[in-house]
């Protein structure tokens, strides 16, 4: 087989894998690929790491929760936090290997989807307070590298079970009312859950998945103990889902939670919750005016009986009159005696419902409105006076309602003169509007979900006269490099015609980090460009800052009451400069090789005149063609090392018709300028390309599937084909797996085609079960390159 060279310095044609003989592979390798060039002055980016996942995601208050956290391209000195600061996250133990998607692996089409990104597991400790609320919180990481965007955990209020890790096995529930954690690790994975009500209610079943920042499309089902279909829900919105059922006292219930597409991945976590008792799914009005009590109408399931169907019930609830809060936590009792807990909006202007879109409304006003026409709309006339300016809000998902609301003006022709739909974290809308002219204007509400059409399809439109203020719009993080300057923009937005100069103030730096005495967004301005000086000698290090802002008075309004804002936490990471660069030789070049075996592509180091130091080459995590199982070790490149072979294992049942990329990066230790000794990570300039060809090895055997006798031998026919040039004895093995089969190696001669491979059985595995297993068959080349093929067989106990 002739096999291009990558490059016209490199021809040397090697096959391995990163799993087996790796230390005498890699030490050839290293051999035959050393080189030592000539010293310049490399200028690169540092690499900053990522959040991936928290697995379980998030615990009940009071609790101390053993999780793992999946981040991209970690290192062993990260630093952890939650942006709650009554929470702690702590790191007990150094990252893992690069994980690869372990098989099963899309093929054809669906291959042809960007990858998911590899991650790196570390094992930490979540500890929640007591007193902190159920609800989403967020985390973020750091290194001498730079910070990350944050993460989300859940804290939870019923029982928390977490999934354990018995894939494809039925898990038995405790008792309901309980959130369960699980993870989709896999394609085409089902996790599958049963559980019993101690008496006849209506269930609610919850989904958690997307507001974790999982990329989990959720779909469940309930089935009964015969398999028929309850009920069954899918997010094929990418906004979580729910359903309710009624179930029978003591009767089996499998729960079946899987991604829509039949997707899998380690990030896909979840959080699913199981209750019990009514569900309230509107209130109309969803606000009440302090001090009145007036009719409610409740809608939801189980709120005159215990059957799944939407209802609507009404109650005179009394709204508090002085409450201090600007809300209301009221219990609902339904016919059947159970409560459940639903919140009111408090306000001090009376809340209409449903009001004459033809008559006009005057400021302040807060309509609770339905769309329970499928893709309807409501409108409402609000007269106006030139130069007035409103601000417009309405909110469905604060509410709990399944809409994506807009608001839109028209003008008294029908021209549209404003809309939105989503403000930024969240699918509720608002805008502030500025009259053009005397007149008559119409708002609009509209859904974009399609999920409008009944009763629980709320929303809450309020309008007022704007009122002056600001908000900040700031980012999440901020890398600054050791002895440079590096500039923040502090963005605000004003609102209610506010045009005062807002002073900045930044508090919680660092040692050695500064940044003016005098910030001031000047007046009328919304934005002021901040810098921040890192001083050379500063350490590698990182915090939470906090940045606050208060107006100043303006020439006549001198009277004027100051109006002060905080903006959310934003993680200062001070980062190390790179000593080195990595690169391709080839360039982005693509290179047959062929499929089970190990690719040799040569690597480039350049380094600094003033570091010689070791540097681990590793996998990135953001890969733009790996995918079906490709693989590269860590690989340590010795001082003065400036080229080597990465050795990567391209599997045998890589497609033959698509080419695949990898890039690597670089990490070495290297101490800050206050002696700490960090990590410096460095992504690879140019990637290294294959396009796999025929395998040099098949090892296959002669029936797929075999009935077992717990406890009994039982043999595997094999036969193994293998290229001319494979000389030497293949060695045949049984991968480790969790069924407790095992099988003692065997060494097939190099004529010999056929072989019989015997596997004994446990006494322990239980009838009727399927235990799928993988055989490996691997073939030193030249003494020390492995060349790998493997097949599966399913093993079937009998009853």
């Amino acid at each position: 087989m002739d096999t291009p060279p990558v490059s016209s310095s490199f021809s040397l044609r090697i096959f391995a894998t990163p799993r087996l003989c790796v230390r005498g592979m890699l030490l050839r390798l290293v051999i035959a690929g050393m080189t030592t060039l000539a010293v310049s002055q490399p200028t690169v980016a540092q690499l900053a790491p990522g959040i991936g996942y928290m697995f379980p995601p998030g615990g009940r208050p009071g609790e101390t929760v053993d999780v793992v956290l999946g981040g991209y391209d970690w290192t062993p000195d990260m630093q952890l936090f939650p942006l709650d600061q009554q929470v702690t996250l702590e790191t007990v133990g150094p990252p893992g290997p690069v994980i690869v998607p372990e098989p099963p692996y899309w093929f054809d089409k669906k291959a042809r989807r960007p990858p998911f990104l590899l991650p790196r597991e570390t094992r930490a400790r979540l500890t929640i307070p007591s007193d902190v609320p159920p609800g989403v919180h967020k985390w973020q990481v750091a290194n001498a590298n730079g910070a990350s965007t944050t993460g989300r955990f859940a804290v939870v209020e019923h029982t928390h079970f977490v999934e354990p890790d018995q894939r494809g096995d039925l898990v038995q529930l405790p008792a309901l009312p309980v959130t369960v954690s699980g993870q989709i690790k896999h394609i085409e994975e089902v996790d599958r859950y049963q559980f019993r009500v101690e008496k006849s209610d209506l269930v609610t079943i919850s989904t958690l998945a997307r507001i974790l920042n999982s990329d989990l499309n959720a779909v469940i089902e309930v089935r009964d103990e015969s398999g028929r279909l309850i009920a069954d829900a899918a997010d094929t919105a990418g906004v979580d889902t729910s359903l309710t059922f009624a179930a029978e006292a003591g009767r089996p219930y499998t729960l079946s939670i899987y991604d829509l597409d039949f997707r899998g991945n380690r990030a896909f976590v979840y959080q699913v919750s199981l209750t019990t008792g009514p569900r309230i799914l509107a209130t109309i009005p969803a606000a009440g005016r302090r001090g009145e009590t007036r009719s409610v109408e409740f809608v939801g399931y189980g709120l005159t009986g215990k059957t799944a169907t939407l209802e609507s019930v009404r109650r005179d609830v009394t709204f508090p009159v002085g409450s201090d809060g600007d809300s209301l936590a009221y219990s609902f009792e339904a016919s059947t005696g159970e409560a459940t807990s639903v919140t009111f909006a408090l306000s001090d202007i009376a809340e209409l419902v449903e009001p004459d879109p033809t008559a006009p409304l005057a400021l302040p006003l807060s309509v609770t409105g339905t769309l329970d026409q499928r893709y309807g709309e409501d409108s409402f006339l609000v007269p106006g006076t030139k130069g007035d300016v409103w601000s417009i809000s309405v909110a469905s998902a604060r509410t709990g309602s399944p809409l994506d609301v807009s608001i839109a003006v028209f003008d008294s022709t029908g021209k549209e003169l404003q809309r939105s739909d989503d403000e930024s974290g969240t699918t509720d809308a608002a805008i502030e509007f500025r009259v053009p002219s005397d007149g008559e204007y119409r708002l609009v509400v509209a859904d974009t979900s399609g999920r409008s059409g009944d009763r629980s399809a709320t929303y809450r439109l309020q309008a007022h006269a704007a009122t002056p203020g600001f908000r900040f719009a700031t980012p999440e993080l901020l890398n600054a490099s050791i002895g440079k300057p590096t500039k923040l923009a502090v963005n605000v937005v004003r609102s209610g015609g506010l045009t005062a100069p807002i002073r900045v103030s930044i508090s919680g730096l660092p040692n050695g980090v500064t940044v003016p005495d005098e910030l001031v967004i000047p007046e009328k301005k919304n934005d002021l460009s901040v810098e921040f000086t890192v001083a050379e000698d500063a350490a590698a290090t990182a915090t939470l800052i906090t940045i606050r802002g208060e107006t100043l008075p303006v020439e006549g309004q001198s009277d004027a009451t100051p109006i002060s804002q905080v903006a959310e936490p934003l993680l200062l990471a001070t980062t190390i400069t790179p000593p080195f660069s990595v690169d391709a030789e080839g360039k982005d070049d693509v290179a047959k090789w062929p499929r089970g075996t190990t690719f040799p592509y040569p690597v480039l180091i350049e380094r600094n005149e003033s570091f010689n130091g070791e540097i681990v080459l590793e996998m990135t995590s953001r890969q733009g063609r790996h995918r079906q199982g490709i693989t590269g070790p860590e690989l340590t490149v010795l001082p003065g090392v400036q080229r080597i072979l990465y050795p990567i294992f391209l599997p045998e049942w890589l497609e033959t018709t698509r080419t695949s990329r990898m890039v690597v990066n670089g990490v070495t230790q290297v101490p800050d300028p206050q002696g700490n000794v960090r990590y410096s990570v460095v992504r690879q300039k140019t990637r290294m390309g294959f396009l796999p060809t025929g395998a040099l090895l098949k090892l296959s055997a002669d029936k797929a599937e075999f009935a077992v006798q717990p406890g009994q031998s039982l043999t595997i026919p094999l036969s193994i084909g293998r290229a001319q040039e494979l000389t030497e004895p293949a060695l045949i093995e049984l991968l480790p797996n969790a069924s407790g089969v095992t099988a003692e190696s065997l060494t097939v001669q190099a004529k010999q085609e056929r072989a019989m491979f015997t596997l004994t059985v446990p006494a322990t595995l239980p009838p009727g079960a399927e235990r799928s297993l993988t055989i490996r068959a691997t073939v030193l080349k030249d003494d020390h390159l492995p060349t790998v093929s493997q097949t599966g067989v399913l093993l079937i106990s009998r009853q």
